[in-house]
């Protein structure tokens, strides 16, 4: 942990992340989430590990759900318009 100050360039106030933190996966170019936490907190994560993230959960409401989305599956089907051709 350390203290960075927050700077004013042009139109933007600025945090300088630490060269050393490259090695985490935050170099220049790189994506990020910015998010404000309810406590007044940033959380700060890099865009790839939050699109992983996502994935995660979804794979684990598929698999803690599977036959609630199943069931809801076969009434999606039973709904759509028959086939009059």
């Amino acid at each position: 942990m350390r203290i960075v100050r927050v700077r004013h360039i042009g139109n933007s106030n600025m945090v300088a992340i630490p060269k050393d933190l490259e090695s985490a996966g935050y170099m220049p170019g790189t994506d990020v989430l910015l998010e404000r936490m309810p406590d007044g907190a940033l959380r700060l994560m890099r865009s790839d590990a939050v699109r992983a993230m996502i994935r995660e959960v979804g794979r684990q409401v598929i698999a803690e759900d599977r036959e609630a989305l199943e069931i809801l599956a076969v009434h999606d089907r039973s709904d759509a318009p028959a086939n009059t051709a």
